[in-house]
């Protein structure tokens, strides 16, 4: 079986320098170096980030979560998919983590905000797939309402008001007040 077969089988698109020497089995690092440069070479792997390398079709979601390790996918990201926000953000992955940081890496732009630590580390409404880590609606909007006091959404309709009922006491009461007069409910 070939490399890029064995990373495929996987269901991973994106590698540390690690990961690879483990999944390939080679056994030294010159090796990996070695199988790296003719990756790049024949575009099987690319590199847009320092310490990753990921196949020609990759997941930027599983990127962004890859970068920093504690992040997870919020904001206007999941509010445009799940139908909260109307207005396209195309290329950008907003994340939430525990330092305010911006890439842009292959025409994409990743943006982490930064959140206390009690907030981050908390995991209700944050669902968890093999290669990243996702807010559910409700979460991304109590992220979105805490970075963004004041801020509207387009669809109030689209927020489980049971979910977010679970997930409000975790913010500030500045944040849950807003949001309660914002989807017009009371708690």
């Amino acid at each position: 079986m070939n490399n890029l077969t064995q990373l495929i089988k996987t269901k991973k698109t994106v590698f540390s320098f690690q990961e690879l020497k483990e999944i390939l089995q080679i056994p030294s690092d010159d090796g990996v170096k070695s199988f790296l440069k003719r990756a790049k070479e024949n575009k099987t792997l690319s590199n847009p980030y320092k310490g990753f390398w990921v196949l020609p079709n990759y997941n930027p979601w599983e990127l962004s979560c890859k970068i920093k390790p504690r992040a997870y996918i919020s904001c206007e990201t999941v509010l445009f998919k799940e139908g909260v926000f109307f207005q396209f953000y195309g290329n950008t992955i907003s994340c939430i983590n525990n330092r305010s940081e911006q890439y842009t890496l292959d025409e994409k732009y990743f943006i982490y905000y930064k959140m206390k630590p009690e907030i981050l580390n908390n995991p209700i409404g944050i669902r968890e797939y093999e290669n990243y880590r996702i807010a559910t609606p409700e979460r991304a909007l109590c992220d979105y309402i805490y970075l963004n006091p004041r801020a509207s959404i387009d669809a109030p309709e689209s927020i489980n008001k049971i979910r977010l009922h679970q997930i409000l006491p975790f913010y500030p009461k500045k944040t849950a007040l807003y949001i309660e007069k914002l989807l017009n409910v009371e708690y």
